[in-house]
This record gives structure tokens, sequence and C-alpha cells, in this order.
């Protein structure tokens, strides 16, 4: 299997992010493309934006136009360390049961932080193996801590292979845990002395770990070389305000920390499409006071718009010379659905993947 395309939306809150990560991967389906898009934003907006149930399995998604195909997964937080473990052990379901009995498991269930990313992640190599992406879009959460998820997956296959995991799960398959054991070495003592009487259920829990630690180890790998290898496209997301515009300062170096570059920069609702129906209206014999006022208002909002976009695109041009900029309308529709729609219209595809 070939290695797809990845592109990582993230920004700020309040940009309208998932809504323009949905519609990047909707103008990938139209342009030919077998699409993914995945949302870990806790939140779960995707759903909306979509129109769509969505859940902790991909699912095809209709096209109203193109030629490919467009898929859409969204996890559940609250049930992410169940689903990655059910994942992991779908093999062993006896280690899954001792598992759900285990009390440091039980605490661990509410409290592992990044926990929900490093599941989607997971999820989202899955979906790719049994569809055949050609080209995934992930949706983060809207946050300035939202691409810390990113160094996640290694961490965490780094922590299983070390030698702490053994040792624990050497431990687990005694019939007793005493630190005063003749069979136990000096440091496996000290970790029993220092565990205390929660010694049992952290050595069960890395026991039943240590059984799938070379599959855990290579699902990381391969989240670790969607996210990190240099081919990986990051997009940040902003709107037309000062918060936002510090939101793409931020993430900005937080990647530039993990060696990341971000490849465009998406402003969305920079301007306003043309509104013919004012023409209509302008034209009409039957213009009245009020219509005038309105539509000097909505002139009056455009042209706050075009200074607000002016000024973003100054600063963005200064520091990131070199990154593209996209410019994305506001789009005067209620339902989320169809403003994805109205946006995938204004992607140009070739000139983002050539990026």
């Amino acid at each position: 299997m070939s290695r797809p395309e990845v592109i990582v939306c993230s920004g700020g809150g309040g940009v309208g992010k998932t809504t323009v990560s949905a519609a990047l991967a909707l103008a990938l389906a139209k342009n030919g493309y077998r699409a993914l898009i995945v949302s870990i934003d806790p939140a779960r907006r995707l759903a909306d934006a979509m129109g769509v149930e969505l859940g902790t399995k991909a699912r095809e998604l209709s096209l109203d136009a193109g030629r490919g195909q467009l898929f859409a997964l969204m996890p559940d937080p609250h049930n992410a360390l169940r689903t990655f473990i059910e994942m992991l052990f779908e093999e062993e379901p006896a280690s899954v049961e001792r598992l759900l009995k285990n009390r440091l498991y039980l605490a661990l269930e509410a409290a592992v932080p990044g926990i929900h990313e490093v599941v989607a992640m997971s999820l989202t190599w899955r979906a790719i193996v049994d569809y055949d992406i050609d080209v995934v879009v992930i949706d983060t959460a809207p946050s300035r801590n939202a691409v810390d998820f990113i160094g996640y997956p290694k961490r965490l296959a780094k922590l299983l292979g070390g030698r702490a995991v053994g040792w624990m799960a050497a431990i687990g398959k005694r019939t007793s845990i005493s630190p005063e054991d003749d069979r136990m070495g000096r440091v496996e003592g000290l970790l029993v002395r220092a565990l205390g009487p929660v010694a049992r259920d952290v050595a069960g829990l890395f026991s039943e770990m240590a059984r799938v630690r070379e599959r855990f180890i290579m699902l990381n790998e391969h989240t670790s070389e969607l996210l990190l290898h240099p081919d990986t496209r990051y997009f940040l997301v902003a709107s037309l305000t000062v918060a936002a515009r510090d939101d793409v300062h931020y993430l900005f170096r937080k990647l530039s920390a993990l060696e990341l570059v971000p490849r465009a920069l998406i402003i969305n609702s920079e301007f306003v499409p043309k509104r013919n129906w004012i023409d209509v209206l302008e034209n009409s014999d039957e213009m009245t006071t009020a219509i005038r006022e309105v539509i000097a208002a909505l002139d009056e909002e455009d042209t706050i718009r075009k200074r607000a976009a002016q000024r973003t695109t100054a600063v963005f041009s200064r520091r990131y010379p070199n990154v593209l900029q996209l410019s994305l309308p506001f789009i005067e529709v209620v339902e989320p659905r169809n403003i994805v729609h109205a946006l995938s219209d204004y992607f140009d595809i070739p000139a983002l993947l050539a990026r």
C-alpha cells in the first residue's frame, strides 16, 4: 500500500476549521481522490458539518458530483480508551475481559491525556488500509494545543518498548506480588514496594499490554509516520480577527519546534461573494426606505470585511512570505452541510497538493 497524502488542518476556536476541513475533503473527492476526513475535535462538529451520523468506523458519504469517494471518521472521546483496547486486543478477548476488571485501567479510562487523539489516529490508519485511501484530511481540536498530539504516538511506542514494561509484565505473571519475593531483583522489589497495594493492578495491566507490545509499537509507528513525514501538509486556518492571527503565529512556532513548516494559510470568510439578489432589489420599482437601509448596511459590512482582510493578508505576507494563502468566502446559508458544499468549490486542489 502506498502512503496517502496527509493534510492536517489546525487553528484557533471560532474560525470555522471543521467546516473548512470538511470542504477541503469534499473538494478532494470531487477531484477524483478517495478522501478521508477525520475529526479529533471532542466537540464533534464534523457530524453537523456533514449532516450525517458519524462514529468510530469510517463510513462513505454520498457526493452530489465528482469522480472520487469521500469517507468520514469521528471517534467518540468518551469511549476512546476502550475503543483502543478492543482494537489492540481484537485477537485476545480474554485479555480485554481481564483489563475491564483491572482497577488501574478503570481509573485510566477517564483520565489518560491525549488518548482520544491516539485512538483517532489509530482508527485513521485502519481506515486507510481498509478503504485504500488516497488522501487524509485531519481536523484537529480548535485550540492552541491542538498540535500537541503529533508527538504522542512516537512517545507511546518508546514507552511500551522500554525495560520497565518488561519488568512489570514479568511481575504480573507471578502468583504472588511481594517486595520480599526471592525471585525479584532489587529494582523490581523497589517498584513493588513503591506501588504498594496497587502493585498487582499495575503489574496486571503491563502484563496484558506486553501481549500486544509489537502490534502497539507498529501501530504507533505507522501513525507517527503519517504525522511526522516530511510530505505531510499542515494547513493553518484563520479568520479576520486579531485573536485568530495570534493563534496562527503561536501554531507556527509550535510546528517549527517539531521541524514542521505549514504549507498553506486558509483565511476563512475573507470576502462576500457577489449578491445577485441585491441587483434585483436595486432595480426594482418597489424599493422602500427599509430595503435601502438594509442594502447600505450590507455594503458597510463588505467594506469593513475588506479592510480587515487587507490587514490580515498583509500581516501574513510579511511574516510568512513563502506560505500559500487561500481565501475563502463568507457563505450566507444556515445549514452547515450547504456551507461545506459551497466552500468546496473554492479550493484549488492541484495548487494545494503541489506545495
